[in-house]
């Protein structure tokens, strides 16, 4: 069975006031090009002392710095090369990563391993979606992850195998001093016999408001697909009262690509079929943002264009 520690963020917006970025942990010859931040190192290199100042998803300066400051072991590139593909982290940031072990290993013991965010906006609010990956092997390694700011948050996923699943802290802010720190370890259902746990790649979303996990309660079920999209897109929901819906499509900069449909709808199935030859705007590949407003509640989904 999966382990999803969110399973839906479903996202209010006064506006698209997000800035992402993303992290890539794990060797120097397998880095993430693009607008990406590497925290690599060679294979069998301790990485503590690591410090990188990070970029958001358009090449600008965040004025945040990562600091490794608990040391992981070395180096794991036996990572999944194929990620599900509605996941914002292609293979390079998959397949490898970071990890550590409570029991000795090869001489080696970092129980423990975990870095420091500092110039962080203690106004803002950080969501974390973290990624990791370990393919071969048959038994538990989950790993927990500890995010200390001005709260603190625990989640978990096993790594064994992972194609899909990702561990999710929502709106966490930073401590007055504007910093955040990662520690990971072994999950309590971890039974591999070095404990091993790991970190491959991190979206980190810094927002001005908070992002809502409530539930999305005028809707039984929603379901959007194929994702990646290639020329149809299928959206499916059920309400539970009459309903206005109102559906668009943004880019990852928050601009409005294309509106889909606005209009009343009755209770009960409701289906949207759109085609993506049909719209005036062409989209090009990447990800994009499906806004779906029921009357005042809105959910906003990650889409792929292929």
């Amino acid at each position: 069975m999966k382990k999803i520690t969110l399973i839906l963020v479903l996202i209010s917006y006064v506006s698209f006031a997000q800035d992402y970025t993303y992290i890539d942990f794990g060797i120097t010859s397998q880095e993430t090009v693009g607008n990406w931040n590497n925290v690599s190192i060679e294979n069998a290199a301790d990485a503590s002392g690591l410090v990188v100042n990070l970029i958001d998803s358009n090449g600008a300066s965040t004025g945040v710095t990562l600091t490794i400051d608990d040391a992981f072991d070395t180096v794991n590139t036996s990572g999944n090369a194929s990620p599900d593909p509605s996941l914002p982290f292609p293979d390079t940031a998959a397949r490898d990563s970071f990890f550590g072990e409570t029991s000795d290993f090869n001489g080696t013991l970092e129980a423990t391993g975990g870095f420091t965010l500092t110039g962080l906006d203690p106004l803002k609010y950080y969501s974390f979606s973290i990624f990791a990956s370990r393919n071969g092997v048959s038994d538990n390694r989950e790993t927990q992850y500890t995010l200390a700011g001005s709260t603190t948050e625990i989640v978990t996923i096993n790594p064994s195998n992972n194609t899909t699943d990702t561990a999710d802290v929502v709106d966490i802010q930073s401590n007055a001093s504007g910093e955040i720190t990662l520690t990971a370890q072994p999950g309590p259902s971890n039974d591999n016999g070095f404990g091993f746990y790991y970190l491959g790649a991190i979206e980190m979303i810094a927002s001005d408001i908070q992002l809502s996990t409530e539930d999305f309660a005028l809707i039984d079920i929603l379901d959007v697909y194929p994702n990646p999209v290639k020329d149809i897109l299928d959206v499916r929901m059920n309400l539970k009262e009459e309903s206005k819906i109102d559906m668009k499509i943004y880019d990852i900069n928050g601009r409005l690509v294309t509106n889909l449909f606005n209009e009343i709808k009755s209770e009960g199935a409701f289906q949207y079929i759109w085609e993506r030859s049909s719209s005036k705007e062409a989209i090009s590949s990447g990800m994009y943002f499906l806004k779906i407003k029921v009357n005042d509640i809105t959910e906003t989904k990650k889409i792929f264009f292929e």
